[in-house]
């Protein structure tokens, strides 16, 4: 072993004091400066508090959906919001409807009789029976200026929902017909009373025109502004002689493609989202091919019209349906958020039409901000489902010094049309925030660790100065430190540098003070007497000391 002297194992014992002081104080020092973070430096040090807490009343919606309320953002025609026992709904509002209001033989309680405006003047005759709308007309050369008679039936139609929010998916037309004439051969030597219709392919006076019928369906604005001619007939063998076509048997106009009637009436209704107007006319065209020439329309008849079409809602694009609920505050310097956590169910009353609408979906937001993942609609079942294992770490949406609006939205991301209603729910909506509290004391970290700092150094300091007294004075007895005071003066050769007087002058000097000091206390005045004595005392000779002691 190692042999250490006393004043070594002093020593030592004082490093070591020392560093035991010292070191609690370095690693405090050292440890604060390497916190980056201003919030921590400037932290009260004292005890934390952890907590965790439900931010979210009536995560079960038990009983209402209370405190839960539902917005919803876009066309509120295409969405909707709804309560069921412990669960909330989004709505999606698809529809499919059908018009058929225009089938079958016209009714004449359904149509207003009117003149055409190109041609307002009217036939000898017009009328709706039970048969369906009829005219006939006999024109007489030169006599009679009504050359080209037309009727009109008008039927306003005022659809039962916005148009706008509708897309015509099919669409069609038919209207049935059918005319009688007479044929009589005409001429001016002709013995019949009543010249007949010239078709195209009757000997004429005047050829290059011949008499005509048109039958036809119009489709319009209110306004007439807008006009669609979506069926049609007009003769040209009707009237012949020979061989003789005196009548047309029931028959079905000519009619425009699918296509083309879904875009007249979606055209139509781009400038009125609820009306349109249909019209059945008939109308005359009497030529004149001979020298008192007379044509006579026994009976032309529009026997029934038919007007279909499908139309579908329009889910529009970028429609949002959120339920939606306001929390509580988290505020405070000295409140810190450590985690928070969401987690919901979900589920859907039929399969999503993917093809549809592949990129709708449900999304969190955070008082407005979204939370990066979403979840695809196409994933939803029939049965509630976590809508994700674990929850969502929303922590970073979390903000102090705000109220903590939580939104879980339904969002439409393609426009697409749907024949029906879809329904998905929601439930058990838990928002578990996790934060702590620190709790301050009177002083803070860096005042605590600057306190131990110093009372460290203090102490360092007076254990030094102890330590070094010890070893250079207090560690002797009392006499030695009187002789160790005086060490170096017996050490010196040299003579002192005080002279020493004789006990004869010493005496002297003391008796002179304590004269003095005599003199005061008695008040003595001076006399010649009090010199006279003062002389006398001065012969008083000094007591000699023997051996230099007095």
């Amino acid at each position: 072993m190692i042999n250490f002297s006393k004043r070594r194992k002093v020593t030592v014992i004082f490093i070591f004091t020392l560093i035991i002081i010292l070191i609690p104080s370095l690693i405090f020092t050292s440890s604060g400066s390497y916190r980056n973070d201003q919030e921590i430096k400037n932290l009260k040090s004292s005890r934390i508090e952890y907590s965790q807490a439900l931010w979210m009343d009536n995560p079960n919606f038990t009983n209402t959906a209370s405190p839960w309320f539902p917005l919803i953002e876009g066309d509120n025609k295409d969405v909707n919001t709804s309560y069921s026992p412990n669960q909330v709904n989004y709505e999606i509002s698809g529809d499919k409807r059908y018009f058929n209001e225009i089938s079958g033989t016209p009714i004449e309680e359904d149509w207003l009789n009117v003149t055409n405006p190109f041609f307002p003047a009217l036939p000898d005759f017009h009328e709706i029976d039970e048969y369906g709308c009829e005219v006939s007309h006999t024109w007489i050369d030169p006599n009679d200026p009504i050359q080209a008679p037309s009727v009109h039936w008008e039927r306003n139609i005022t659809m039962p929902v916005d148009m706008s929010d509708y897309r015509i998916t099919s669409a069609s037309v038919s209207a049935v017909y059918n005319a009688s004439v007479t044929t009589s051969p005409g001429g001016a030597g002709s013995p019949n009373d009543y010249y007949g219709v010239d078709s195209k392919n009757d000997p004429v006076d005047q050829p290059g025109d011949y008499d005509t019928a048109r039958f036809y369906v119009q489709i319009s604005d209110l306004e007439d502004n807008e006009i669609y001619e979506i069926a049609w007939y007009q003769t040209v063998d009707l009237g012949q002689d020979s061989p003789e076509i005196a009548n047309i048997t029931d028959s079905f106009m000519n009619v425009v493609v699918e296509e083309a009637l879904i875009f007249y009436l979606s055209s139509l209704f781009e400038r009125d989202n609820f009306n349109f107007k249909i019209t059945l006319g008939i109308r005359i065209k009497c030529i004149d091919n001979f020298n008192y020439d007379r044509d006579r329309w026994d009976s032309l008849r529009i026997k029934s019209c038919n007007l279909n079409f499908t139309y579908e809602k329009i889910i529009n694009q970028f429609t949002g349906i959120s339920w939606n609920q306001e929390g509580n505050t988290i505020s405070g310097d000295n409140v810190f958020i450590t985690d928070a956590n969401l987690n919901f169910k979900h589920k859907i009353n039929e399969t999503w039409p993917e093809v549809l609408s592949p990129s709708s979906e449900l999304r969190i937001l955070l008082n407005n901000n979204s939370h990066t993942e979403t979840i695809n609609l196409n994933l939803l079942n029939a049965n509630f489902q976590e809508a994700k294992p674990g929850g969502f770490d929303i922590t970073y949406l979390i903000l102090k010094d705000v109220n903590i609006t939580l939104s879980i939205q339904l969002y439409i991301a393609d426009e697409f049309l749907f024949n029906r209603s879809i329904m998905v729910s929601i439930d058990e909506v838990f928002l578990e925030i996790f934060y702590y509290t620190i709790f301050t004391e009177i002083l803070g970290e860096p005042e605590i660790f600057q306190l131990l700092m110093a009372l460290a150094l203090i102490a360092a300091a007076a254990v030094g100065t102890y330590f070094i007294l010890y070893q250079r004075i207090l560690k002797y007895p009392l006499p030695v430190r009187k002789i160790r005071k005086y060490r170096r003066t017996l050490d010196n050769t040299d003579a002192p540098s005080t002279s020493i007087m004789d006990s004869s002058t010493s005496f002297n000097k003391a008796y002179q003070a304590e004269s003095k000091s005599s003199t005061k206390y008695l008040n003595l005045k001076s006399t010649s007497a009090s010199g006279k004595s003062r002389g006398e005392l001065s012969k008083i000779k000094p007591i000699e000391s023997k051996g230099g002691e007095i």
